[in-house]
């Protein structure tokens, strides 16, 4: 494939041009974060690994950390990849900038592996602790154990994590295995769109995997058309009673993103008519509310929705503050357009006599 000889390239210009790392480096005002950038080369280094890579690998982490930090957009397996990079490298030194990301944030404090500390090895990791004196050096050892011997983690498990590991990015080794995933992962989307059309032409039997990933794909591109397709192979394929009404729910707002209200109402009168489920039915609500208040004009439509959303209101009293809040300006916004329940009651029963009148 082209992108690994690209990757390689690039990784190579900035071998030979330390200065080069300037534009992989993360800034907080910028608009973007360079993170996939950082990402391509550490995938180019992960697949020709150099003892004198060490640099250019730490600076990446440190960028991946800032990032972190700042809270932009972006994937925190970036960030879990290039500190795996970094244990490769064996180095105990670098267990402070570990401990500083693994107290980044609340997220971070659970998701960052324990196990990043001691990669090195129990023992060496321990002798170079001994060695120096270190702000974090204290709740580090309360974190993994005081000694070697009061080691929380034995060195079969630090093995064991990383093979994990490698097992968890096996997708980022040469040659490539899975091509979609990996354009994917790397955010290469022109490249991924082409691909991402062959697939869907030559899938005839899906998985729920496999329709799992088309719809994380479609999202992806901002596909509302295959994100459709998708969930309407979902549902087709569930067998789960209670995800039947969420796939539908989620059916129902893709119509609505692609104004195709009236099967949006369809679906969402169908759910109000089934389900026992209050909190589907409050979602389903708030989606009537949304088609009213897009649409912005009376017609049958509006008309029909806004007498469901009364007779849910009349049933159910109250769902929440937010749709609570959408059902008085959807009222509202009827009222403005010269319209409400009692007047069309009165208008169907005036049609009605007429009606018998000429029977």
């Amino acid at each position: 494939m082209d992108l690994e000889q690209d990757y390689q390239v690039k990784l190579d210009f900035v071998r030979k041009n330390r200065e080069l790392l300037e534009n992989y480096r993360f800034e907080k005002e910028a608009s973007n974060s360079k993170q996939f950038d950082r990402l391509r080369l550490n995938i180019a280094i992960y697949n020709d690994l150099k003892s004198t890579d060490f640099e250019i690998v730490k600076f990446l982490f440190n960028q991946e950390r800032e990032w972190r930090k700042y809270g932009k957009d972006g994937d925190v397996d970036n960030l879990y990849f290039s500190a795996f990079i970094l244990t490769l490298f064996n180095s105990p030194e670098v267990i402070w900038q570990l401990c500083e990301t693994k107290s980044t944030d609340f997220d971070s404090s659970i998701g960052f592996d324990g196990e990043h500390f001691l990669t090195s090895g129990i023992e060496k990791t321990y002798e170079y602790l001994e060695s120096v004196d270190h702000p974090l050096k204290f709740d580090l050892l309360d974190y993994i154990g005081l000694t070697e011997y009061s080691c929380k983690y034995s060195q079969e498990q630090i093995d064991e994590w990383k093979k994990d590991r490698i097992s968890y990015f096996i997708n980022y080794k040469f040659p490539i295995r899975d091509e979609l995933d990996f354009l994917y992962a790397t955010n290469e989307k022109e490249l991924f769109v082409t691909k991402f059309l062959q697939w869907i032409k030559q899938k005839k039997n899906w998985t729920s995997e496999e329709l799992a990933l088309y719809r994380t794909y479609a999202k992806y591109l901002e596909d509302k058309a295959s994100e459709i397709e998708a969930l309407k192979l979902i549902i087709e394929k569930n067998d789960n009673d209670f995800m039947m009404d969420i796939y539908n729910l989620s059916l129902s707002e893709l119509y609505i993103e692609v104004c195709d209200y009236n099967k949006s109402f369809e679906i969402i009168s169908e759910l109000l008519h089934s389900s026992p489920n209050k909190n589907i039915i409050r979602d389903g609500v708030h989606q009537l509310c949304t088609i009213i208040i897009k649409k912005n004009i009376v017609d049958d439509m509006s008309r029909n929705i806004f007498n469901t959303i009364s007779r849910q209101k009349k049933k159910y009293k109250n769902f929440s503050p937010l749709v609570d809040d959408l059902i008085n300006e959807v009222i509202a916004l009827m009222k403005r357009q010269g319209y409400s329940e009692q007047k069309n009651k009165l208008q169907r029963s005036k049609t009605s006599w007429w009606k018998r009148l000429f029977k």
